[in-house]
């Protein structure tokens, strides 16, 4: 009989980005019965997320899903509607909304789990310590893992009580498991025990053959646009190569500055039409900010980009010693447009098949494969 995995998720199933929580669920559905607690979506959510499951979410459906991965199938549970709260900062009213929204998810989590016969499992809290805590009572797993992706404290949607909740929730769990060297550092003091296991690739995607369509004019970017991107240094940058489009393809999440014409907001696009976007790029970037957010960032679409076989720039904001050898890394704006004409200048196929080979070591395969070593430790 397969082991049983729970996911207390904070991304959410629907939504067609990829996100490291999915990818690691995709891959553990293989060996694992696999059951993810849907993000929570609020009332609002109802009226203004467009991929929302509002039949689940409302019961006018059942609330468990069940999806065919090309690994394996995993069940996903959606909870009643709760109240939007993140906008709450006073410390006492956030406390009273989140306890009544987590008796309102609780109760449904348990009915669910119950119809599902689930009563031997792992619980994974997926960077979800608010409801974490308080729903820890609806919960009897044989072990909490907490998954931690991101410097909590420095997210725009939790930045007020996140941290907070994060302090009063990870003692309470066996295990931490962070993607980054960072947040393996920072969190270390919180945790029983800690693992650093850093995000990777769906190989089946972008190591997949594709047709060549780079034309030797565009350099470009994956992923969302928001406040981590130093806009400046794009300004910059697309000053000084005029030559160049810099197309961005991702859903925009803040106010755009003006930036020169050659720089594109190509909005988002679906996953399986990322691979053709990143073969037009000459060169990738991931031009970040240095914030305590990026700090502690391992970046998903680094091995991504390599897996496709294609030049890399990037600043400085984390700990990317991993990638020296594979990309170039820079401290400044000049060195920035400096690394990008030396990417262009002395591309080689030697230098493809390296990234390639380099992506290939880091598959969300191998990482499921060490998340399950940490989750059965």
């Amino acid at each position: 009989m397969k082991k049983v995995i729970v996911c207390h998720s904070f991304p959410a199933w629907d939504t067609p980005y990829i996100k490291s929580t999915i990818e690691l669920l995709k891959q553990l559905s293989a060996d694992h019965r696999v059951i993810m607690i849907d993000y929570h979506y609020t009332l609002k959510d109802l009226f203004f997320n467009k991929f929302a499951p509002v039949k689940q979410i409302l019961g006018l459906s059942r609330r468990t899903r069940t999806f065919t991965t090309n690994q394996g199938a995993i069940e996903v549970i959606s909870t009643p509607p709760i109240l939007p709260i993140n906008w709450i900062k006073h410390k006492g009213l956030f406390k009273a909304m989140a306890r009544l929204n987590a008796w309102v998810i609780g109760r449904s989590i348990k009915k669910q789990l119950q119809r599902s016969a689930v009563d031997s499992y792992t619980l994974v809290n997926a960077f979800n310590p608010v409801y974490g805590y308080y729903c820890r009572s609806y919960f009897a797993p044989l072990k909490t893992v907490y998954y931690c992706y991101d410097e909590i404290a420095a997210t725009e949607w939790s930045g007020v009580h996140g941290a907070a909740y994060e302090e009063r929730f990870m003692p309470l769990a066996d295990e931490v498991i962070c993607t980054s060297s960072v947040l393996k550092r920072n969190k270390s003091e919180l945790a029983k025990q800690i693992q650093f296991i850093p995000n990777g690739v769906n190989l089946e995607l972008f190591l997949a053959p594709h047709k060549e369509k780079s034309n030797g004019s565009t350099i470009g970017y994956i992923g969302a646009i928001d406040s981590r991107i130093d806009f400046d240094l794009v300004a910059h940058c697309a000053q000084a190569l005029p030559e160049f489009e810099f197309q961005f393809y991702g859903p925009v999440k803040t106010t755009l500055p003006k930036l020169p014409a050659n720089v594109k907001m190509l909005g988002a696009v679906a996953q399986e039409l990322l691979p053709e976007k990143v073969q037009a790029f000459d060169v990738c970037l991931i031009p970040f900010v240095k914030s305590k957010l990026t700090e502690a960032i391992y970046p998903l679409k680094i091995n991504e980009y390599l897996a496709m076989g294609k030049a890399v720039v990037c600043t400085d904001f984390s700990d990317l010693s991993d990638f020296e050898k594979v990309a170039e890394i820079a401290t400044d704006k000049d060195g920035f447009v400096k690394a990008i004409r030396k990417a262009l200048r002395y591309n080689t196929r030697l230098k493809t098949q390296k990234r390639i080979e380099f992506a290939k070591q880091n598959s969300w395969e191998h990482r499921a494969r060490q998340f399950a070593e940490a989750l059965s430790a």
